[in-house]
């Protein structure tokens, strides 16, 4: 036999496994460009939330001001503070550029939507190794009740709150002690952009940073600059555009307006339901969240945190002077506590606290992803077939067998959901509000009064619509969650004298227009169309 036909053979397998290799990478970024942009436009149907958040990048580009709209003037309070002006300005910028309609505004959130997704991805890959951080990046696309895929394809803030989250962590982690003072201010700007972008996020990281810095004084006996500097950087920034928001946005004094923005975001943080917590556990322990893995991952994470070194000292509050294992392997472990605290933080609020609506729980859902691969990993010779093969063949029966059921297991919880999710995205029928918007077009005037709760139906179309006052959104949502006094009897669109009434999935919803006084007060059912009933006064 010659040396070079030896030598092919032996590099035989090495090319094919490149190719293997390749194929899948190509078939992986193919299955993520059809999640993030196939359908943009019509999966998920555009509804109330995009919809308001819609109204300010179009009052931004079409009358230069930052503001909500209604057919009474301009509303300063409730989308501009909903979102922050990280996602408001992008949109209206591309707005400017390629004219205002839905397909250039989801191209900006598909880009977030990347972005977070890459950032997590490289997060998860300095603290959990590369095929961890696949795991957790599949599980964060699939999960049903991580939901970053159909929120990040709509102008909300949770992927873009994310990506500007997971960038701050990232940059910290990776320079942990050796971070200079700039280094840590941009970790700060980024966690402030996170928290100014989706207001939720600050009670969740606001809460995590304080405990970690507790954390830091007792146990890893870090410098306290590289937990001050981020912490009070993120305030800062969240001070600003709080300040921001009460000076300029408001048309009234600073007093009056701080009282329409704490009306504005009360109402769901603080509900302490009994019935809702019982509701909201049961989402967590349910198969949309892993599989009912969460809460096993969740206990053995913290086993692992906080498992005994061979000196007989917790890994994680272990002296630093000893340093039983390498010091980045230490560091990793410290960091994976704060994402831990983090976790527990989001979940505890969510369950005790909040309307119970699953959405409350993304942040802690996401990063839930980086302790489900973590715990699969460990417990699986880091999703290793061969290993576990071996190790069931060589007599480690429990080991290896019961390795091979927790990866038939992990695949699918990835398989079952992408397949779910590839085939809603793949079949969405056209959006509804989109058609009914053509109808608007074709058969009511511009100047004609419709009274609706359907903001999607402002941005799509250039009627003169009038929205019930926001202040009644809160009452909506104590009345669906708590079943609080109906706002229909708060709310009578009839002194108005609209010629038009719009009913709509949300409208329906909280029954903000009852059917029967719309018949009592002369109005008639003129076309239906998907979710949308639209009534015309006689």
């Amino acid at each position: 036999m010659t040396t070079s036909t030896t030598s092919s053979r032996v590099h035989a397998p090495a090319r094919a496994g490149v190719w293997i290799k390749l194929v899948l990478a190509g078939g992986a970024t193919i299955f993520i460009l059809f999640l993030f942009l196939y359908n943009l436009t019509d999966y998920p149907k555009t509804w109330f939330d995009e919809g308001s958040h819609l109204h300010v990048p179009k009052a931004l580009v079409t009358m230069g001001v930052y503001a909500d709209y209604s057919s009474e003037g301009l509303r300063h309070y409730g989308p501009t503070i909903g979102v922050g002006p990280t996602v408001m300005l992008p949109i209206a910028g591309s707005f400017q550029l390629f004219g205002v309609g839905m397909a250039q505004a989801r191209l900006v959130m598909a880009l977030y939507l990347a972005a977070a997704t890459a950032l997590m991805f490289l997060l998860a890959r300095h603290l959990l190794g590369t095929r961890a951080a696949f795991v957790a990046t599949a599980l964060l696309l699939v999960m049903p009740a991580v939901n970053l895929v159909e929120y990040g394809r709509q102008v909300l803030g949770e992927a873009p709150g994310l990506a500007f989250m997971a960038g701050g962590f990232l940059l910290w982690f990776v320079r942990w002690r050796r971070a200079r003072w700039w280094e840590l201010i941009l970790v700060g700007v980024l966690l402030g952009l996170s928290v100014v972008t989706k207001y939720q996020f600050l009670l969740v990281l606001g809460a995590t940073l304080l405990l970690a810095w507790g954390m830091n004084l007792i146990w890893f006996k870090l410098p306290q600059r590289l937990f001050l500097i981020p912490g009070i950087v993120t305030a800062a920034i969240f001070g600003v555009w709080q300040l921001f928001t009460l000076v300029y946005l408001g048309p009234a004094t600073i007093g009056e307006n701080l009282a329409s923005l704490r009306e504005f975001t009360a109402g769901a943080a603080a509900v302490f339901s009994l019935e809702l917590m019982r509701r909201s556990l049961g989402e967590l322990v349910s198969a949309k969240s892993f599989l009912w893995t969460l809460f096993p991952a969740l206990a053995y994470s913290a086993w692992w945190l906080l498992s005994p070194n061979r000196t007989g000292k917790s890994e994680l509050v272990r002296d630093f002077a000893h340093r039983p294992l390498p010091l980045a392997a230490a560091e990793k472990r410290q960091q994976l506590a704060i994402l831990y605290l983090l976790v527990i933080v989001n979940l505890v609020w969510y369950v005790v606290a909040s309307v119970s609506w699953l959405r409350y729980a993304f942040v802690g859902l996401a990063f839930s992803t980086f302790f489900v691969a973590l715990t699969f990993g460990e417990l699986t010779a880091n999703f290793s077939v061969t290993r576990l093969r071996n190790a069931a063949l060589g007599g480690r029966r429990l080991a290896g067998y019961g390795g091979l059921a927790l990866l038939l297991l992990l695949a699918t919880m990835f398989v079952a959901p992408a397949a779910r999710l590839s085939w809603r995205i793949a079949t969405a029928p056209p959006d509804d509000s989109a058609q009914m918007a053509q109808v608007m077009n074709a058969s009511v005037p511009l100047d004609a009064l419709v009274e609706t709760w359907e903001p999607q139906m402002g941005f799509l179309t250039d009627h003169r619509y009038h929205y019930p006052p926001q202040l009644l959104l809160n009452r909506t949502v104590r009345q669906v969650w708590v079943n609080e006094t109906p706002v229909s009897e708060l709310y009578d669109f009839t002194e108005l004298d609209p010629e038009y009434v719009l009913i709509g999935e949300f409208a329906r919803w909280v029954d903000v227009y009852p059917v029967e006084r719309l018949q009592a007060s002369g109005y008639e059912l003129v076309e239906t169309l998907g979710q949308f009933d639209l009534y015309r006064k006689r």
